[in-house]
């Protein structure tokens, strides 16, 4: 009989997560493994998540990132596949996160599933 408040807690999570879950707007288009390469490759972006601190993002040409959110820092290794942005860090898991474009905005869909802007600084 235990179980059963755990099965329903796991299914509300679940079910949270699924409610979170955004689409990219109609009309967004995906980049290929080198556009969205050379999109990011030594710029550095301000990106504003619904909840939570600004993130600073920076991309290096080496394959390097840093990033900061609030008094949180990480770097890490950054790549592309794909229309998709990998990343692994030191603390943060590695993590491929789809990117599209749409009306001169690059968007990226969380592993929330929340698409938030990456805005150059």
């Amino acid at each position: 009989m235990a179980r059963m408040p755990l099965v329903a807690l796991a299914i509300l999570v679940t079910l949270a997560d699924a409610a979170n879950a955004q689409d990219f707007p109609e009309g967004s288009l995906p980049l290929t493994t080198e556009a969205l390469s050379a999109t990011v490759s030594g710029k550095v972006f301000s990106v504003k998540p619904a909840q939570g601190s600004t993130w600073r993002w920076q991309f290096n040409g080496n394959g390097v990132f840093y990033i900061n959110i609030g008094s949180f820092s990480d770097t890490g290794k950054w790549s592309t596949k794909d229309s998709s942005l990998c990343t692994e860090a030191r603390q943060i898991k590695f993590s491929c996160n789809e990117v599209r474009t749409h009306t001169g905005d690059l968007l990226l869909k969380r592993d929330s599933g929340e698409i938030v802007k990456l805005v150059v600084q």
